[in-house]
């Protein structure tokens, strides 16, 4: 209702001043913004318990296509593929494998090895920058 409403916008108004007064140069340049609760994770992403980490924890996450207990991008709709925690494990880590694996269904076998190949230059720039002793002689 109203009141949570309300009280969503107060929250991210306190922390959009602590985004400001951390990140000064931030200011001016957000030009929009919007905040979830735990109440917005269930009501519109249907989140187990409204956390954050979305799936349930249980093993009716697998897929009841094989008996091998792997998770899949793969639905039974043509052309329609998951991706993040429900193609692969909750929390952020599963999240991200799980985005890897959906790209990887659309993409196919060598659209895979395409996008891998690349991103290694950058990542290996972006390495070397932060730690200069793996850079080559």
């Amino acid at each position: 209702g109203d009141e949570y409403e309300l009280f969503k916008e107060q929250l991210a108004k306190h922390l959009l001043d602590v985004l400001y007064e951390t990140v000064p140069q931030v200011r001016g340049k957000v030009e929009y913004w919007t905040l979830g609760t735990p109440l917005s994770e269930v009501t519109y992403l249907s989140s187990f318990c409204g956390g954050s980490y979305g799936t349930k924890c249980d093993t009716n996450i697998f897929a009841k296509l094989n008996d091998k207990w792997t998770t899949t991008p793969h639905t039974l709709i043509p052309g329609l593929y998951m991706a993040g925690s429900d193609a692969f494990l909750p929390a952020v880590c599963g999240a991200m494998y799980g985005g890897i694996l959906g790209a990887s269904a659309i993409l196919g076998h060598f659209g895979t090895l395409r996008m891998v190949c690349a991103f290694l230059p950058e990542f290996s720039r972006a390495l070397q920058e932060e730690n200069p002793k793996l850079s080559r002689p």
